[in-house]
């Protein structure tokens, strides 16, 4: 395990080192210093256990050199994923006040921070910091969540998960899957996906910005649905589709319907809007069910609103619809 005190060092390598981490990228000197001080310099070769699975968690890392391997999950049905320099890691469990709930261990020789709770403390309170921790926190979750199974109007199995950065490099290959009137509707006349607009696609915080991604038998990811809560209105949210060909027709959009008015629910959301071409038949369709209102808005384009409706309309079963809400809750990170 990991002892923190291989390497010492003093106070500009130390803010020299935290500048690389992501978490930090706009703070000031003085922020980077004050944080310093209460941070301990490590090194470890491949091999080490840098966090262990179960452990109380009472410190956090911050890698500035080197990968690391994180394993979640019992042995045997692990979910493994690799982290770079500049991560923050083990900030999860102290979000949360619970045990660890991943093994991290170290890929390549690496060096890094560590700071205890007074260093966490000190972490958060640096302007910025705490929504971008909270946000890779969410992001994370989202990661290792597991699908919530459902069933389409032909009996297919298909599951429902919230979607997680990853999914943007899905959504760059995917392309041809989704045909060019698809990606046209989708996307109000967008020819492409082009990365940046995966990026943002699947880059959410979860709370403001939830997408839910629909997977086949094979995890595949084959459709989803998406809110984008309003500026101005806090309690209304734009809502979108998106949906693979081959999946159309089979009752997939009504069910990511009913998903993303959970979602919504759950982070105190009351209407949708949406802007939606007048030839998608389908959206519309989908929700003139939910009862909304339309009316012209440019040439080619109408929007409408409408309360967020009630999830059962749209095929989701009670089972179905708490295990949905409490993946929307274990997003959240109450802090």
């Amino acid at each position: 395990m990991l002892g923190g005190d291989n390497v010492l060092g003093d106070l500009d390598t130390i803010v020299a080192d935290l500048v690389r981490c992501d978490v930090l990228a706009a703070a000031t000197r003085a922020d980077l210093e004050s944080l310093a001080g209460l941070l301990i310099p490590f090194a470890a070769p491949a091999g080490t256990v840098l966090l262990r699975r179960g452990d109380v968690a009472e410190h956090f890392l911050l890698l500035t050199s080197g990968r690391a391997r994180v394993a979640v999950g019992e042995e045997g049905a692990q979910k493994v994923t690799g982290v770079a320099e500049g991560s923050i890691l083990g900030e999860m469990a102290l979000l949360r006040g619970t045990r660890r709930s991943a093994t991290v261990t170290a890929m390549t020789e690496t060096r890094g921070l560590k700071g205890g709770q007074a260093a966490f403390t000190r972490l958060l309170a640096i302007p910025g910091v705490l929504e971008k921790v909270v946000i890779k926190a969410r992001q994370r979750l989202a990661a290792d969540t597991a699908p919530v199974p459902v069933t389409l109007r032909d009996g297919t199995a298909a599951g429902l998960r919230p979607i997680y950065p990853g999914d943007q490099h899905g959504l760059v290959r995917g392309e041809p899957l989704f045909s060019a009137k698809t990606r046209y509707q989708r996307f109000l006349g967008v020819a492409h996906m082009t990365p940046a607009l995966a990026r943002y696609l699947a880059e959410v915080d979860y709370v403001d910005h939830f997408a839910w991604v629909a997977v086949d038998s094979a995890d595949v990811s084959v459709g989803g649905a998406t809110y984008v809560r309003s500026a101005s209105d806090p309690a209304l949210a734009d809502i979108s589709f998106l949906i693979e060909d081959e999946f159309q027709g089979r009752g997939l959009g009504t069910l990511l319907m009913g998903a993303i008015a959970i979602a919504a629910r759950r982070n105190g959301i009351s209407r949708f809007c949406a802007d939606v071409l007048a030839e998608n038949a389908p959206m519309r369709a989908i929700l003139h069910h939910a009862g909304i209102k339309w009316e012209p808005a440019e040439a080619g384009v109408v929007h409408g609103s409408v309360a967020v409706p009630d999830p059962g309309k749209f095929g989701i079963m009670p089972g179905t619809a708490a295990a949905l809400a409490a993946v929307v809750d274990e997003m959240k990170i109450r802090l």
